[in-house]
């Protein structure tokens, strides 16, 4: 639904409940059958070291250390449904156009891993790395070698964004900020509220509040019975109330997963289906 630039201060329907993370070490045996089919298809000949299960926001995911065939150390990540979502690769194992945008980004610095994002329509490259002066980066680089991520401070977001963000906080404290990079930049904040719990909201260049994440139990009922049928034995991900106007009405943006793609789409508080986001 949305193309991420990350910045930091820094069978049933499953739903998002207040974030909550918890991360275990499991056995192979432990886990869904789906999950080990896709596991043991990306160990093939390599060996498989820890699998751990991560529990954030509702959606759980295993990652696996892996040894591949040929000696080298990477991971992968997969979901609940069996979904391969991300596998750490080689700068070498990226296309040329990619290459080229790490290095130019990182600009003498060192490059510490590369994971590539399979979990959308589009392939992305999630890069961490420290620059020229020894400070930690994180950016995202599309396939086609576009630049659509970049890890930078609050105090680097525009003054109206930044007053928008302190008009939001109520009491709690910034996590993180994603910037969002398509036909105009916006930022995706997510803040770890006065009571533990985190909430999510999108902010315009120009200050705007965009949309705001909500509960799916605080959805209006007619609304969330056209996400639940819509949804069927797939994920809700996330729900967002959108404070812009989408068919006369302002919609909640669903971002779920199914048949192990993703599925998001938009419904009016009424509860009518306004399409899906392509």
């Amino acid at each position: 639904m949305r193309a991420l630039i990350i910045l930091s201060l820094i069978g049933g329907i499953t739903t998002v409940p207040d974030l909550v993370r918890a991360d275990d070490t499991v056995s192979l045996s432990s886990i869904p059958t789906a999950v080990q089919k896709t596991i043991q298809a990306q160990v093939g000949g390599g060996q498989m070291g820890d699998i751990t299960k991560e529990t954030d926001d509702g959606d759980t995911i295993y990652d696996v250390d892996l040894t591949a065939k040929g000696g080298s150390d990477r991971d992968f990540s997969v979901a609940q449904d069996g979904t391969l979502l991300s596998i750490e690769v080689e700068l070498e194992e990226t296309p040329a156009a990619v290459r080229k945008t790490i290095q130019a980004e990182l600009n003498g610095g060192s490059l510490n891993s590369i994971d590539k994002n399979l979990d959308d329509t589009d392939l992305s490259y999630d890069v961490s790395g420290t620059d020229k002066n020894g400070k930690e980066t994180d950016f995202t680089v599309d396939d086609d070698g576009t630049l659509s991520s970049r890890e930078v401070d609050l105090s680097q977001t525009p003054d109206a964004v930044q007053k928008t963000i302190a008009a939001q906080l109520n009491g709690g404290k910034v996590d993180t900020i994603d910037e969002e990079s398509d036909d105009e930049t916006n930022f995706d904040v997510t803040v770890a509220t006065a009571d533990g719990p985190k909430t999510s909201f999108t902010v315009a260049a120009d200050g705007r509040l965009i949309s705001k994440e909500v509960e799916l139990a605080k959805v209006p009922p007619r609304a969330r019975a056209t996400m639940e049928n819509r949804i069927g034995d797939g994920t809700i991900l996330r729900v967002d109330k959108s404070f812009e106007k989408r068919n006369n009405a302002f919609p909640f943006e669903v971002e779920g997963r199914k048949d192990g793609k993703p599925f998001d789409f938009f419904v009016a508080p009424r509860g009518r289906f306004l399409g899906m986001d392509n």
